[in-house]
């Protein structure tokens, strides 16, 4: 007879953990995130040196991070508090019409910590937020420059008040003297402001700095998913503090709405990518928003997002849906775009090689003039691309400057050439991550036909300031080279 086994505790049984429940393993907390009390590595009583060294490390993270925060908060409120209290001054000493900003560059700042807050914190974390304020408060700052020096924006103002006054008496059909798209959108939209500003000059101006600061703010948003932490932070830190981005937009002006359409169309163009179809509006609004200003600068937002389908993505569930549809918007853009082109040059047509070296002649024969002129780098074969490069994106060099604002311009973007030949290497690591992910392709596309387009200009002011809608793209580059992440090579057991 078989002999019974005896169990002294019956009641009792052994429980094997699972393997997320053992020691090392990193369980997610209820809310999905993660809960650092389930690690060992982030107690400090844990006994393992390892243990203690990685709290320390995390530790000092922590540190870091907020004085990131601290700093560049404190330099978003030194920066707006600054320009208010110098607008302020020009006003009281009777240099300017701009007494107002004392309070206005403040509370547009407290504004924008609000919004910040409220959409970019939650979505970017703490220290991104910060750094977004810091760049709000240097766009302040950076107007005030800019606002003693433009020469368009008071005409835009004078035009503005008095569409206002218009507008006002419920006659929407005023009009704007100039032709639409172009100068004269942005003299009725100026109108369309000073009726809520109540036609107060530095309030509308600075206004538009905002609109075309919200217009990055897209822009970096669309570049996150293709892009690491330290890419995307490289980036941020890049578009908030350039001074082209900071000087150029920040006035009443055509940058401002193309900023904010090439923002706009960024990011609905990334979303599409990843078949989200709420991105259908942002293009369209984006597309419209440029168009209304610079058609041409429209044509090449639409070829950016058709040449962004071509990404090798992974998921493919869905794709021939969204490649239609923003073919179809392309398609119907670029007929739009391309007849309001034709108008803005002078052309009966805008449909045929011929007709784009018409325009390209066009805006040669027009800039080539004043003391900023030079020969300009037309691409006539693919081997004037390299000079066309150069000269529309980094051109004037420092021994070209023939006043400050140029040896500024100069600088900078003497700066950008040696960032950019540091991150060559980086790029050629990473050349296959460019044709598979869409906001690669998008910014290599635009980039590529804007030095196509533009490479017709022939003076280096004009220049200067149309550079201010492909700078964004360029500084995608530079922060993709330069962010790589190195891999790691575990030791050996």
């Amino acid at each position: 007879m078989p002999r019974e086994t005896v169990h002294p505790h019956p009641e009792e049984t052994r429980v094997i953990p699972r393997p997320s429940q053992r020691r090392g393993h990193r369980r997610p907390s209820p809310n999905g995130t993660l809960d650092l009390r389930d690690h060992p590595r982030s107690s400090l009583q844990s006994p393992s040196a390892d243990g203690l060294g990685s709290a320390l490390l995390e530790k000092k993270s922590d540190r870091r991070e907020s004085g990131f925060q601290a700093t560049f908060l404190t330099l978003g409120a030194v920066t707006s508090l600054g320009a208010g209290i110098a607008y302020g001054m020009l006003g009281l000493s009777g240099r300017a019409d701009s007494t107002a900003g004392l309070i206005v560059a403040p509370v547009l700042a407290i504004v924008a910590v609000l919004m910040i807050n409220k959409w970019i914190r939650s979505s970017l974390g703490p220290s991104l937020a910060a750094l977004f304020v810091a760049g709000f408060g240097v766009r302040m700052a950076a107007s005030v420059p800019r606002f003693l020096g433009g020469a368009d924006s008071p005409i835009y103002q004078r035009e503005g008040v008095r569409i206002a006054d218009e507008l006002r008496l419920l006659n929407f059909g005023v009009e704007t003297g100039r032709s639409v798209p172009g100068t004269g959108t942005i003299r009725y939209l100026s109108g369309v402001v000073n009726v809520f500003t109540g036609s107060t000059y530095i309030a509308t101006f600075l206004l538009f700095a905002t609109v075309a600061f919200v217009g990055q703010c897209f822009f970096l948003r669309a570049m996150r998913p293709a892009m690491n932490d330290k890419q995307f932070r490289l980036l941020c830190l890049a578009v908030m503090l350039s001074p082209t981005l900071a000087f150029w937009p920040s006035s009443i002006g055509k940058e401002s709405l193309s900023l904010l359409g090439i923002g706009l169309g960024a990011f609905g163009a990334s979303l599409l990518y990843d078949r989200r179809w709420r991105g259908v509006p942002y293009v369209l609004f984006g597309a419209f928003a440029v168009g209304m200003v610079r058609p041409h600068v429209a044509l090449i937002l639409l070829v950016g997002l058709s040449v962004g389908l071509m990404a090798r993505q992974a998921h493919t569930r869905g794709r021939m849906l969204t490649h239609l549809t923003l073919l179809l918007i392309v398609i119907v853009g670029a007929m739009a775009m391309a007849g309001a082109s034709a108008d803005l040059f002078g052309l009966d047509s805008f449909d045929g090689v011929s007709d784009v070296n018409a325009a390209l002649d066009f805006a040669q024969e027009r800039t080539s003039q004043d003391a900023a002129q030079f020969v300009a780098a037309r691409v006539v074969s693919p081997l004037d691309y390299p000079w066309a490069f150069v000269t529309v994106l980094f051109r004037p060099f420092p021994w070209e400057a023939t006043n400050p604002a140029a040896m500024i311009s100069a600088l900078e973007s003497a700066a950008l050439l040696t960032t950019l030949l540091v991150a060559v290497p980086g790029l050629f690591r990473q050349a296959q991550h460019v044709v598979q992910r869409g906001q690669l392709l998008y910014s290599f596309a635009f980039t590529t036909v804007f030095v196509y387009l533009f490479s017709a200009i022939g003076n280096f002011g004009i220049l200067s300031r149309q550079r201010a809608q492909v700078i964004p793209f360029l500084l995608v580059f530079l922060a993709f080279g330069l962010g790589v992440e190195k891999r790691r090579v575990g030791r050996s057991q």
